[in-house]
């Protein structure tokens, strides 16, 4: 029997109340029966579209929605649940499409635009969020979920304090909501606030807003606070309240790593996690990096095999394989990166290995075209400008002068001695026990480039030891007088050249016996520096033995491209050089007290 106009009204009223309940299979069977008798129904099949979605089966809601905007093309909120459905299978390109269509036919379809600003957030695309935010707030139509996604995407671009005046903006439009809670202790702990973001968690916790973000929240405030063993207790309680939390086990793994050195117990939680969640790629990447990292790059290589043997066309672990491989295995590394570049041909980190791979495989003039191409989507990227200046140096061009002028820009400078000391000796033995108190960790972390030796965050400004606060007054003055010496100019260095400056990270480094950084560039720096605090006797006994060596690329080739420049360090020498330059450092020798004690920082002109 067909039903008559106001009972199809009841029935779909009484499917949404239960999905807006989460009774899915009460409203999932409501719909079915409906469907059954009139199957050309269009907002049926739209709310079973949604409650597919809500249950996880999306190729059926795929179905169910694409049913009812055929049988209903104008309404935007389909297309908007449609967006939502790819979205939730991470099918970006096509939920843009969807979304576009939908705020065609309502500009100011609110689940549309929030769902249109999370897809760009998701693909990186910062700057494009904030100019739609922008428009929006303009017009005033900025609701508090956009201005939580504005927040979100400043937070993520690291501009800590405008992400903070904008969770307050969140705060303003709806008081209390956890969310802009938690982005605000987010950003006190970008900004170095760690106690305080401790205690804003914790407040958080015990208002009724407990949960898994909360907890690693606070871990990560711990871990600011080298609090090490609370932040991994805090880890695995946030594992307990969500056990797919991905994020948590990648940081979980890496603490026990370097806590303890062993490869073992750091990837034993990783293996626990991709034994429930076999498909995670983002967790097999981390593992495959991990192997790699602690000098175990074929096992890293067999981890993204096995992952691609489920799912061969999978571009991400393309992309990891190929830059796993790259100073390995560099025809593994071609045949990766073109199968990433073959997928994707426009995302920028394919492009980037891809270039890579390229070089590796004495194909410098493809390189330079892609270089190219990376650098006309943005003129600062220093990857690009490190892939494109070995292209240059293996082709013979000239130009590869212009980049890789070491007279003019690889400065060393003695740092100035801060107030309150009498001297730069005692200042520096004063720094380096307060740094020797910092190291209190076993091994280096995860993706960065030191060998056999440990790193540890600093913070200038809210450090308890004076000796280390005191660093910003000495570097100041050598930073200035390198800009002032630089000047003007239309190159990629000088054409950035500033009134003035910040630090966009400082750390701290202590190699032991045989400790070396590998070659590498600084992504986020337009400076960058290395800053030697105490050193080993033996330094420089044998061939520039624990001397900063330039010019040696990071990505193997054909001819090899050996080191050009050498530094030697010194107690209080600062070296400053243009932060996409190559460089690394030569392994030292000695015995098992012998320390090499660095603080290296970027900076950006401003």
């Amino acid at each position: 029997m067909i039903a008559s106009a106001p009972q199809i009204a009841q029935q779909l009223q009484s499917a949404a109340r239960l999905l807006q309940t989460g009774d899915l299979a009460r409203a999932r069977l409501s719909l079915e029966q409906l469907l059954a008798r009139q199957p050309a129904l269009p907002d049926a099949h739209w709310l079973l579209g949604g409650v597919l979605m809500r249950g996880g089966d999306y190729a059926r809601a795929e179905r169910a929605v694409s049913t009812a905007i055929r049988l209903a093309p104008g309404n935007p909120s389909a297309h908007a649940l449609l967006g939502e459905v790819f979205a939730c299978q991470h099918r970006l390109a096509d939920a843009e499409r969807a979304l576009h269509r939908a705020l065609e036919l309502a500009p100011s379809h609110p689940q549309a635009v929030s769902l249109m600003l999370r897809v760009l957030a998701a693909q990186g695309r910062h700057d494009e969020l904030l100019r739609k935010t922008d428009e929006l707030i303009a017009s005033g139509s900025a609701t508090a979920e956009v201005w939580l996604i504005r927040a979100q995407a400043l937070l993520s671009s690291k501009r800590a304090a405008a992400a903070g005046e904008a969770f307050g903006r969140v705060l303003a439009l709806a008081p209390g909501n956890p969310q802009a809670r938690l982005g605000q202790a987010a950003v006190q702990i970008e900004l170095g606030e760690h106690p305080a973001a401790e205690s804003a968690l914790r407040e958080l916790a015990s208002a009724g807003a407990d949960g898994a973000e909360v907890r690693y929240m606070l871990a990560r405030a711990l871990l600011g606070q080298h609090r090490h063993a609370d932040a991994e207790r805090e880890l695995r309680r946030a594992l307990g309240m969500r056990a797919d939390f991905t994020a948590a086990w990648i940081c979980l793994a890496e603490m026990i790593w370097m806590r303890s050195g062993d490869l073992g117990a750091a990837t034993a939680p990783l293996d626990e996690a991709l034994l429930a969640q076999p498909g995670n790629v983002e967790l097999r990447a981390f593992k495959a990096k991990l192997l790699e990292w602690a000098g175990h790059p074929r096992e890293a290589l067999a981890e993204l095999d096995s992952g691609l043997a489920r799912e061969p066309g999978d571009v991400a672990l393309h992309l990891a394989a190929a830059q796993t491989a790259l100073k390995h295995d560099p025809g593994s590394a071609l045949l990766h990166a073109r199968r990433a570049y073959e997928a994707n041909p426009d995302d920028r980190a394919i492009l980037s290995a891809w270039c890579g791979a390229l070089l590796a495989n004495d194909r410098p003039r493809e390189a330079a075209e892609i270089a190219d191409r990376l650098l006309a989507l943005d003129a600062h990227d220093g990857h690009a400008i490190a892939l494109r200046a070995t292209a240059w140096r293996l082709l013979g061009d000239p130009r590869y002068r212009t980049l890789y002028d070491y007279a003019r820009f690889v400065r060393p400078a003695t740092i100035d001695t801060p107030p309150g000391w009498a001297s730069l000796a005692d200042y520096l033995q004063d720094l380096a026990a307060a740094l020797h108190k910092r190291h209190v960790l076993q091994a280096h972390p995860i993706g960065q480039t030191l060998r056999t030796g440990t790193q540890v965050d600093l913070d200038l400004e809210h450090d308890a030891d004076p000796a280390i606060r005191a660093f910003a007054h000495a570097i100041d003055g050598p930073i200035r007088r390198y800009m002032q010496a630089l000047g003007p100019g239309n190159d990629v260095l000088r054409s950035r050249n500033a009134d003035d400056y910040k630090i966009t990270g400082i750390w701290s480094v202590r190699l032991r016996v045989s400790g070396h950084h590998v070659n590498h560039y600084h992504p986020e720096g337009w400076l960058s520096s290395a800053c030697y605090i105490e050193l080993p006797e033996t330094l420089g006994a044998c061939d520039h033995d624990g001397w900063i060596k330039f010019g040696e690329s990071g990505i193997p080739t054909q001819p090899p491209l050996e080191a050009e420049h050498f530094v030697k360090p010194e107690p209080g020498l600062l070296v400053l050089f243009p932060s996409w330059m190559w460089h690394g450092t030569v392994p030292f020798s000695g015995g098992e007290q012998d320390r090499r004690l660095t603080i290296a920082f970027d900076v950006v002109p401003v």
